[in-house]
């Protein structure tokens, strides 16, 4: 990095990533930097899985927050959230746990569209399953 170059204060924004996203790519980085354990349970049997098939990490503000797996199912046409688990900061307050909840639902409601699906279904499994199905707007 340039040493002129300017380094931001705040991060804001937030991010669906996939297995493959650069940012959680190297394991071991992510874990050093972020706190932020992930392991890709597709090839885990679905008893012993932790937090899903196919595991998605959301960055809101710079944090891996939580983890997201979920399903298009286009015959019932919608984004089925299989799984939502909040890591242990984001489960800490009330208020903390319904921010990352209300811009984990925005994120997921904007990837149903994307998808050309008509809305956001929650499973009811993992810590933020409850927070994510009342912020997920209503059809």
């Amino acid at each position: 990095m340039d040493p002129r170059a300017k380094l931001a204060k705040e991060h804001s924004g937030r991010a669906l990533l996939s297995p493959f996203d650069s940012l959680i790519w190297e394991r071991d980085r992510t874990e050093r930097i972020f706190g932020f354990r992930y392991r890709l349970e597709i090839y885990v049997p679905k008893a012993k899985r932790v937090h899903g098939y196919y595991v998605l990490a959301f960055l809101l503000d710079g944090q891996l927050v939580a983890r997201v797996d979920l399903k298009a199912h286009r015959q019932a046409g919608v984004l089925r959230v299989q799984h939502v688990h909040g890591e242990d900061e984001t489960m800490a307050n009330v208020a903390t746990q319904r921010r990352v909840g209300e811009e984990l639902a925005a994120e997921l409601t904007q990837m149903a569209a994307f998808l050309n699906l008509d809305g956001v279904e929650v499973a009811g499994i993992g810590n933020l399953a409850g927070v994510i199905s009342e912020c997920v707007p209503s059809e």
